[in-house]
């Protein structure tokens, strides 16, 4: 009796140890794929707003042209305050856009984990992947969109008030 119900125990230890093995192979597919696509993508934003903000009004603007012509040297007062006001205003633009490109990641993880969490295959996981790599790339497109529109509004006021000079 005590041989059988030691038995019995150890199969049903076993049979739930390997259940849960299995899900949390699952689940670290699925982390696997969040750090290789939203992780991925929310660096490389990242990595853009780093890049355009910091950039001494004075100097150049944010487009990815290389022909800027620095501000003279005799700038007005008004005019250098205007291009730190310009500045700062472009600064926090696109960190409002950072921020909801990071809403849009992080509702996409949240449907990708919600949607993997209920499949057990990894080819079914795959198959979530590229929905979320979709969705993802999505995102990402309109926000470098949106980003590439501030350069050039932001270039434009810029040249005008460079050009009042």
């Amino acid at each position: 009796m005590k041989k059988s119900v030691f038995a019995i125990s150890l199969a049903l230890g076993l049979s739930l140890s390997g259940g849960s093995f299995a899900q949390s192979a699952a689940e670290r597919l699925v982390d696997d794929i969040i750090v290789d696509v939203i992780d991925r993508t929310a660096e490389a934003a990242r990595e853009e707003v780093r890049r355009k903000t910091g950039i001494n009004p004075l100097d150049r603007g944010y487009s990815d042209k290389d022909d800027y012509l620095p501000a003279p040297s005799d700038l007005g007062d008004e005019s250098v305050d205007e291009l730190r006001r310009l500045d700062s205003e472009y600064d926090r633009k696109v960190a409002k856009l950072e921020d909801e490109l990071k809403r849009k990641l992080n509702k996409a993880e949240r449907e990708f984990r919600r949607e993997a969490g209920k499949e057990e295959k990894p080819e079914k996981i795959e198959e979530k992947r590229e929905k979320l790599d979709k969705k993802v790339d999505k995102a990402h497109q309109k926000f470098e969109e949106k980003l590439r529109k501030e350069n050039e509004r932001y270039d434009r006021k810029r040249d005008q008030i460079l050009a009042k000079q």
